[in-house]
């Protein structure tokens, strides 16, 4: 279950100023919303990236704070690497290489 409404409701943000600020139209988060359409995964890392949650918490796979496995975290990037065009699956790797690279203070 996708959670944008829900998670954008619970901030005060008005799917207008969403859209502004994601560079979308309001038809568009509207349509998100509906689930007549899904965002793609650029967008649902700026969604994240806005609303401060993981794209987890977004699509409704686990609450704020909650544990989340480290299998359901793997199924959920094979799920969406699968939903990537070809051309978007080598950027998506490249990203997550990067974010591997950095320092975590653990």
């Amino acid at each position: 279950m996708f959670r944008l409404k829900e998670i954008r409701e619970e901030k005060g943000i008005l799917q207008k100023d969403l859209a502004a600020a994601l560079n979308r139209t309001r038809a568009c988060i509207s349509s998100w919303e509906q689930g007549k359409t899904e965002p793609a995964i650029e967008d649902l890392i700026k969604l994240a990236d806005f609303f401060e949650v993981s794209i987890d918490v977004l699509l409704g796979h686990n609450q704020p704070g909650e544990n989340v496995s480290a299998d359901a975290v793997d199924e959920l990037v094979f799920q969406i690497m699968k939903k990537l065009p070809e051309k978007d699956k080598s950027r998506a790797l490249g990203y997550v290489q990067a974010l591997a690279q950095q320092d975590y203070p653990y």
